[in-house]
């Protein structure tokens, strides 16, 4: 498995400063939950530091627009466009020509199910459907940062329900 890449752990040592991304799923009475937290050991360097920002506003931008009535495709561009602002565009969602084309993925008793927050699911958001959201920034060869929260859309906006703390767990 490379290391380079979160599809899964690798047999690589991790070290010191380098950042250590785990997306995890659960289940509850049948329900699914996915979240995605960063971990190093002693401080990452700051390129990591800066790109894990650049997902947290990207994650904080697409939930504060996210409600019913919210068009999905709508939101997957507008989370691609401040990637590219925020100058991300080659590394947003995986490597060049290898990104995933959403931002986020509907959940409940399946891992992925709709809503999609992607490219050709122009459709609005309902009151009740649950979605993960979860931008990530990858460098080949060097490593990746993101963040990941199960939501669920309310009358007037979106509820986390993945409530852990979402800064950078350095230890």
């Amino acid at each position: 498995m490379r290391n380079d890449f979160p599809v899964g752990a690798s047999l690589k040592t991790i070290r010191r400063g380098e950042p250590i991304l785990v997306d995890f799923g659960t289940c509850f009475h049948g329900y699914q939950a996915d979240e995605t937290r960063m971990f190093s050991i002693g401080k990452m360097h700051p390129k990591f530091i800066e790109a894990y920002r650049a997902c947290r506003e990207i994650h904080d931008e697409v939930l504060a627009q996210a409600r019913p009535g919210a068009d999905c495709e709508d939101l997957f561009r507008k989370a691609v466009r401040i990637a590219e602002k925020l100058g991300y565009k080659d590394s947003f969602l995986g490597p060049t020509r290898l990104q995933t084309k959403f931002i986020a993925h509907g959940i409940g008793l399946e891992l992925n199910e709709p809503p999609f927050l992607a490219l050709g699911h122009s459709y609005p958001l309902e009151q009740g459907m649950t979605f993960s959201v979860e931008p990530k920034i990858v460098f080949p060869g060097e490593g990746a940062v993101g963040l990941e929260n199960t939501v669920l859309v309310t009358r007037n906006g979106v509820e986390i329900l993945t409530p852990l703390e979402q800064d950078i767990f350095v230890v």
